[in-house]
């Protein structure tokens, strides 16, 4: 009996534990689908400089390569968002795969912008991201030159791209990010005796020198010999070391045949204008084109601004036009002896 009932109860047991596994499980409530991301309304680099950051996630969603360039304008939606000052749109775009190294179609990247701009918040956002300081526009213009370009030829560049700029904001935003790349320039002018002569500093230059760097070499873009370099952006310092270690003050840059003199008297550095002569420059030297360095000197403002733009050398019309009226003195003098 005893063991009848422990079957029994064992039978019934298991006829729960068979009873429970056929049971239905219980419904599971549906999740519904998320909602479809609209379709992007409006182009990617309009999204990109007006901070549409919806705009964005549209064109992510859709399959839009967000490095593409601007057909009209050639430029990237990372140079968009930079131009605009939307820096939210920086911050999503870098955060999705945008390559903080793309160029514009003119060889610029979003830190030649944003040093263009004075955007100085953009600009620490590119160089946390790793952006590359020592990048050339396909002009061969650096950051560098960028933050050194004077306000006119500013002011005439943003008018034909539409954009307002207020002078006293725009020279303190440079400012910013020139001591921000302070420390890149200190390790790069270790590297690079080019971005050295550029930044006008001596010391690393002749550490160069020191090692085996030419004295007259010429830059392989440009043409330039280092103390052309140094006599069109007035860096007296190094002018004078140059030609203290041997720098011929002749030397022809490739290209048209100039010299430092031409390049001194073309944009009124009157001092390195002296100083050349001083030392042997040739006032009479004439270049392929049949230019002088007087006749450098006597071109007028207009002709002047615009070669030095072509030339990204910064330039302001009054100093420069008093500079060269002396530069014309100083040369008619030595000629005439």
């Amino acid at each position: 009996m005893k063991i009848r009932s422990s079957l029994a109860v064992s039978g019934a047991a298991a006829l729960v534990v068979v009873a429970a596994c056929q049971s239905p499980a219980p419904t599971a409530t549906a999740v519904p689908p998320p909602e479809p991301i609209p379709a992007p309304t409006i182009g990617l680099w309009e999204a990109a400089a007006s901070g549409d950051i919806d705009a964005l996630v549209a064109h992510r969603a859709a399959g839009t390569n967000l490095n593409a360039l601007q057909p009209e304008l050639g430029i990237t939606a990372l140079v968009a968002a930079t131009a605009g000052g939307q820096s939210g749109a920086v911050d999503w775009l870098l955060d999705h795969g945008v390559d903080v190294n793309a160029r514009s179609g003119d060889g610029n990247t979003a830190l030649h912008a944003a040093a263009f701009l004075g955007a100085a918040d953009i600009a620490r956002k590119l160089l946390e991201r790793g952006v590359n300081v020592t990048a050339s526009n396909d002009n061969g213009q650096t950051v560098w030159q960028t933050l050194a370009l004077d306000w006119q030829t500013t002011s005439a560049v943003a008018s034909g791209l539409r954009l307002t700029l207020d002078r006293v904001t725009l020279e303190a935003g440079r400012a910013e990010i020139a001591t921000m790349l302070e420390p890149y320039l200190a390790r790069l002018s270790d590297e690079s005796i080019w971005l050295a002569a550029y930044a006008g500093d001596a010391a690393a230059v002749k550490s160069h020198i020191d090692r085996g760097a030419d004295v007259n070499q010429r830059h392989d873009e440009s043409g330039a010999t280092l103390l052309t370099v140094a006599a069109l952006l007035d860096h007296q310092e190094l002018a004078a070391l140059l030609i203290d270690v041997g720098a011929d003050v002749n030397a022809r840059n490739y290209g048209d045949a100039t010299t430092a003199l031409h390049a001194a008297a073309f944009v009124g550095r009157a001092d390195m204008v002296e100083m050349l002569l001083d030392n042997g420059a040739d006032p009479a030297v004439v270049s392929d084109t049949g230019g002088t360095p007087l006749a450098a000197a006597q071109l007028d403002w207009a002709t002047t601004q615009y070669l030095a733009a072509v030339m990204q050398v910064p330039v302001e019309q009054a100093p420069v036009m008093a500079g060269k009226a002396t530069a014309v003195e100083v040369l008619l003098a030595k000629l005439d002896k």
